[in-house]
């Protein structure tokens, strides 16, 4: 009985830690990374280790990661999603950040972020578009 429990309780965790970073294909090699709700060093964690491993296995050479879910981050955060998009350079995927609120880019600001060599857009269907239309598929 506690076997099964344990075993459930571990699918359960599983599934959480997969749904907090769902890498979604969007078309051939192209994929979105749509972040919501709060995002705090150990949730940074875990989407650095899930985003680097299901783009890796999905074949993912090109990741939109929309922001416009996240009302807040902090310093810490931050650095870890430069890190998250250094790393996916690294492993040959190319990002562009999308959605940043006003509250975010007015933080990072004063926290001196830079997003120099970061491709940027205001919204997901700006990136898309942009994209496809320098791409002209």
């Amino acid at each position: 009985m506690y076997k099964n429990t344990s075993l459930q309780l571990q699918a359960q965790k599983d599934m959480i830690t997969e749904l907090s970073a769902p890498v979604i294909v969007l078309f051939h090699s192209v994929g979105l990374l749509p972040l919501i709700g709060d995002i705090d060093t150990v949730r940074a964690k875990l989407i650095m280790e899930n985003t680097l491993h299901q783009c890796a296995k999905k074949k993912v050479t090109q990741l939109y990661i929309d922001l416009s879910g996240v009302a807040v981050i902090d310093t810490m955060v931050a650095h870890q999603l430069f890190s998250l998009i250094e790393a996916l350079r690294l492993i040959g995927v190319s990002s562009t950040l999308s959605g940043i609120r006003p509250e975010i880019a007015q933080t990072a600001v004063q926290l001196g972020l830079s997003f120099e060599g970061i491709s940027l857009r205001s919204t997901l269907a700006s990136a898309i578009a942009s994209d496809l239309k320098l791409k002209k598929v």
